[in-house]
This record gives C-alpha cells, structure tokens and sequence, in this order.
C-alpha cells in the first residue's frame, strides 16, 4: 500500500495535482513478506549456486559476494548494465580469463548507483571463478567479447552485446533459488552479503565505513571518494585485505581451512610414523608439532627394532637352526648360547 500511494501521488503531481491532506496507512513499515525472511547460511547459498548455470552463478555471486544491487547488472530498460571493462583487474585473453589480483575490484558506474554517486566493490575468488568460467564460456561459444561486453548478457548469440532489464537479471537469479527449494526473493542476496558482513564488523575485520561503501550506500568513505575523485592506494588495499579477511569467514561457500606451520609438521610427521609401523593410538600420545629430523629417526629406528624383535642393543637371540637364513639376510653371527640357540646382531652402519 505504501508504494502505491506513492506512485498515485507521483502521478498526481506529474498531472499537476496537489494533494493537501496527508495519507497514513497504519503499519506501513511491516512489510508482511520481507519482515519474515530470513537470509541464506553460506550452505543453503552453495545449494542456490550448485543449481544455477553459468550466467545464474554469475549473477547470483556478484549480488551475495560484492553486495550490489540487482539493477547493476542491468537497468530498467536493459540500456545499461556492469560491462567487462568495470573489472579493471581482469585480462582478457583469446581463450581463458585472467585476474591480475583476487579479491578482484568491481566498479559501479554513476549511472548503475541508486545514489547517484560511482563507488567500487570487491569479488571474491569463488565469484571470480564463476565469472571466468561465463566469459570462457561466451568465447568458446563465438562472442567478440571487448572491454564493452556486458557481464550478464542474453543467452540468444545474436544479441549478445546487449544488456538485460532488472527484471530479467532478477528471473535468472530466482530460477536456481526455487530449484534449491527456497522461496526467498532475489534481493535476499544482497541481504546476505550485508548480514554476513555485519558479522565481520563485529569481530573486527571490517569497519562499518567499509559495508556501506561496498553496498553503494552514502557514507563518510563515499563522500571522500566522491569529493576527491579517488581513495588512496592504500586505503584501497587496506579495503581489500579487510574484505578478504571477512568473506574467507563469512562469505564463501567453499571455505578453505588454514593450517599452521605447526599443524603441517604434526600431518607429515604422523604419516611419516604410520609408514614405519606406528599406531594411531601409539601417534597419539606423542608431540609431534615440534618433533627434530633425529628425534624422528630415532622412533623410526625404534620401531624397525621393535618389529625386528630387537633389543636396544642391537642383538636379539635365535635358535641354531635359523642362524643361516639370518646371515643371508645381512644379520652378524655373535656367539653361541646353551639349549641350541645363539645371539645375532644387527650390522653396524
């Protein structure tokens, strides 16, 4: 009701019709359908993804990844839209696709801003992956792509050069929503980037300033980009970093664990000892983070002897009648012992 309002009295006052009187409509904040959706977990988002094609990841990513608006990727009228040439960062090549650095910057032109004012965003590896994939598509299938191509164009080849309408861009991401079995509407990307990012600024990675200039919204950061025509560098990388920091924690769908120096020495270090014929119940009462090449050796020759039935000495006792096969195998005759058996030792190295 609230917008219909609002486009009756826009039309009014295009006709020249003033309306004196105000019009309230009781709870026209409580928007019935959006008050109650919730966002996407990074797991229901890898869902959406895994049931999209190429140019419905790309989309989909771009939104969820890099906070911008749907409209973005195309405008009302299908005129305008994010074009190659908006990823300063990426290369074209005559077959495949490149980044000069991840995460990638994305800019959003003056005329695709709700603000009126140009901003940039970044996008992730996983969206950039996705995006590649798209363009390397498009090459292979014949596309003359140029700096001016749009990034979500028709899937007809014959007017690929074109942008598409909002709603169109808003179709392509909605279709793998519902295959994933959620009803949530396209703009809940968005939210998700915003919720998500909100989380990192609550544990320090971002700084508020940064959400809102990444989500096109007018803040103190949009208005020293704006003023001064331009961040500095290191303002830009500082950005950069803190929106890798936060989107490998709370963005991507495909996290990737980081391991220590330490814990790469205890993986090697264990497997090194499991060949030698240790248990993983005898592995895991040892330290092995900080483990030295001869501490290593030393359990490793431990063990040989142990399976060897060896003593510390070297020197284990057999029957007579073994001592040849011993022999041949290396082992050194030491001296005879009552009951027909003898001692045998290990060769010196």
């Amino acid at each position: 009701m609230s917008n219909l309002s609002k486009a009756v009295k826009g039309w009014l006052d295009w006709n020249g019709v003033q309306i004196q009187q105000k019009i309230r409509i009781p709870g026209r904040e409580e928007l019935v359908r959006v008050a109650d959706e919730r966002t996407p977990t990074p797991d229901e988002l890898k869902k959406i993804l895994d049931a999209a094609d190429l140019k419905a990841k790309t989309a989909s990513a771009i939104v969820a990844f890099s906070g911008t608006r749907i409209e973005v990727m195309g405008d009302y009228l299908g005129d305008d839209g994010l074009k190659i040439r908006d990823s300063p960062e990426m290369k074209l090549g005559t077959s495949d696709v490149t980044f000069d650095i991840l995460p990638t910057i994305v800019n959003v032109r003056k005329g695709l801003s709700k603000s009126g004012n140009q901003y940039f965003t970044f996008l992730c590896e996983e969206g950039c992956e996705y995006l590649r994939r798209l363009l390397v598509w498009r090459i292979m299938r014949g596309e003359k792509l140029t700096k001016e191509s749009p990034i979500i164009s028709p899937y007809q080849l014959s007017i690929s050069d074109k942008h598409i309408r909002t709603n169109n861009v808003g179709d392509i991401i909605r279709k793998p929503i519902r295959l994933a079995g959620f009803d949530w509407r396209p703009y809940v990307l968005r939210r998700y980037f915003d919720t998500r990012m909100m989380m990192a600024e609550t544990d320090g990675l971002i700084i508020r300033d940064y959400r809102q200039f990444w989500m096109g919204h007018v803040g103190d950061i949009e208005a020293v980009y704006t003023l001064r025509k331009g961040l500095s560098k290191d303002v830009v990388e500082k950005m950069r970093e803190s929106y890798a920091k936060a989107t490998d924690k709370y963005l991507v769908t495909g996290r990737r664990e980081t391991l220590t120096k330490e814990q790469v020495l205890e993986t090697m270090n264990a497997q090194f000892l499991r060949l030698a014929g240790y248990t993983d119940q005898e592995i895991s009462k040892m330290s092995l983070d900080n483990v030295s090449p001869a501490q290593l050796q030393d359990l490793v020759r431990r063990k040989s002897m142990e399976i060897l039935g060896v003593g510390v000495n070297n020197q284990k006792i057999v029957p007579l009648f073994e001592i040849r096969n011993y022999i041949l195998q290396g082992w050194e005759y030491v001296r005879e012992l009552p009951n027909n058996e003898a001692i045998i030792r290990l060769p010196a190295l």
